[in-house]
């Protein structure tokens, strides 16, 4: 492999790294991006540059602090198609056509039934854990499925359980049930209540679920 080539991919890792921290914090300075990916700032401000020109991100404001202040840099929508979907519009076009021939009940009946699958299938993984084995399990099952999923134990013994990506985001943000549906799902594989504390679907940039002690 040729230097040239080298260097391209290597810079095309830099600035998918650039969408994947954008995606998980919502929204950060060039200086920030730099320390997180120790590359030097005027390294990252070109890879903005690039990432700005191709409509991938953009400029939502000014973070002031001591010194000049700095530019906060946010994924646009159109880098919403760098992440995991999950056939979003064939499953809207199926939902709507469900809810019209059949009304609400038949919507509700299939999601019941979404619920009672993943139950089944998730439920064999967290069997016979504790709440800490369980959090961390939920986590990597919630990650393979492309949710980008990650836990924290906080001091007082609670737990936080955060998304950065939602794969039926489009089909959450119509169908608000779905929403309600995955948070039933995670208390009864957990055997705890939920706090949702921040929801993709509405308008946030990540979902993020407190399990109280």
């Amino acid at each position: 492999m040729d230097t040239i080539t080298t260097e391209r991919k290597e810079q095309g890792s830099t600035r998918r790294s650039i969408l994947q921290l954008l995606r998980r914090y919502g929204e950060m300075t060039a200086l920030e991006l730099s320390e997180h990916l120790g590359i030097g700032a005027v390294g990252i401000r070109q890879h903005l540059a690039i990432l700005e020109r191709d409509k991938l991100v953009s400029v939502s404001g000014l973070r002031r602090q001591i010194g000049r202040p700095s530019n906060l840099y946010v994924l646009t929508p159109e880098a919403e198609a760098r992440f995991p979907k999950q056939y979003d519009r064939l499953v809207l076009d199926l939902l709507h056509y469900l809810e019209h021939i059949g009304g609400a009940m038949v919507l509700e009946e299939v999601l019941e039934q979404r619920h009672e699958r993943m139950l089944h299938e998730f439920g064999p993984h967290l069997a016979d854990k504790n709440r800490r084995e369980k959090v961390e399990t939920l986590a990597k099952l919630l990650a393979a499925q492309g949710y980008m999923c990650e836990w924290v134990e906080e001091e007082d013994g609670s737990f936080v359980l955060t998304e950065y990506n939602c794969p039926i985001d489009c089909v959450a943000r119509k169908y608000n049930q779905i929403c309600l549906q995955e948070e039933r799902l995670y208390e009864a594989l957990l055997g705890a209540p939920l706090v949702r504390e921040s929801s993709i679907a509405c308008g946030q940039h990540c979902c993020r679920y407190r399990i109280p002690v």
